[in-house]
């Protein structure tokens, strides 16, 4: 199975960048400054279009997730709300999608999940970083019941903030879905992702030993000076410099992740 990367993008001129730089598949999004929410059916559409006229196919997995929050614990409304987000991205070109939900134990939500894994059909899932907010002791009865649900990639950064100082903890789980699939059946492909870069992208495929990264590649945009810009939130984040994706650092990380293959 040849290297992995997957870029994140909640922009079309983000979507274009990553493209350009070389990316293997979008995850598409809203709000990456919230962690990524569900992206609208119209961006999607757009970037599918740009993709129509390229010789290279490039699937965009959409995220699905109504809000903030790292809890990922979701009320039957909530989840409603998702199911037909999903059912319209899909009618309009997503390629797969990305979601996770958790019990308040810290356990994955069987319930939820197969709600999503029913809808979204023969399309393919990530189980996203969700599985960074559950319990250690409970990490390969998490991971088994997500390969047994029909999930075939986990993002993780190995339950810290960022995928470099999880690195230990994402070889225990490679580990575990060896043994999964041995048992199951099931195989379950670890995409570290979180804070990674040129600087660390070669360290954290030789030490974990996955064949796939998911990262933002990005770099700060400055704003338009609008006379009379006011807050739009009580974070005032809008007054921050935008992030979008820099083509030149996706460029690089693949790159490096070709001089493996090599």
């Amino acid at each position: 199975m040849p290297f992995l990367l997957e870029i994140c993008v909640d922009t079309f001129e983000s979507a274009v960048a990553a493209i350009q730089g070389g990316a293997d598949r979008l995850e598409l999004c809203s709000a990456l400054s919230e962690g990524g929410l569900t992206p609208t059916v119209g961006l999607l559409r757009q970037i599918k279009q740009y993709l129509s006229d390229l010789p290279k196919i490039i699937p965009v997995y959409c995220m699905i997730r109504c809000r903030r929050g790292s809890d990922f614990c979701y009320s039957e409304q909530e989840m409603s709300v998702m199911l037909w987000d999903l059912q319209l991205l899909a009618q309009y070109g997503a390629d797969g999608f990305v979601f996770g939900a958790l019990e308040p134990s810290g356990k994955v939500h069987r319930s939820h999940c197969e709600q999503i894994v029913a809808a979204a059909g023969k399309l393919p899932l990530t189980f996203h970083r969700a599985i960074d907010c559950t319990e250690e002791q409970w990490l390969e009865e998490n991971l088994k019941l997500v390969a047994q649900l029909g999930f075939s990639t986990v993002l993780t950064s190995g339950l810290k903030p960022t995928a470099e100082q999880g690195m230990e903890t994402i070889m225990q789980m490679k580990n575990m879905t060896r043994n999964i699939e041995k048992v199951t059946g099931k195989s379950l492909r670890l995409m570290p992702g979180s804070g990674i870069s040129a600087e660390n992208a070669l360290k954290v495929l030789e030490r974990t030993g996955c064949d796939a990264l998911h990262g933002s590649a990005s770099i700060l945009k400055a704003s338009a000076n609008v006379a009379g810009t006011l807050p739009m939130g009580a974070s005032n984040v809008d007054a921050l410099p935008l992030k979008v994706c820099s083509a030149a650092k996706v460029q690089e990380l693949r790159r490096l992740m070709d001089s493996i293959e090599t």
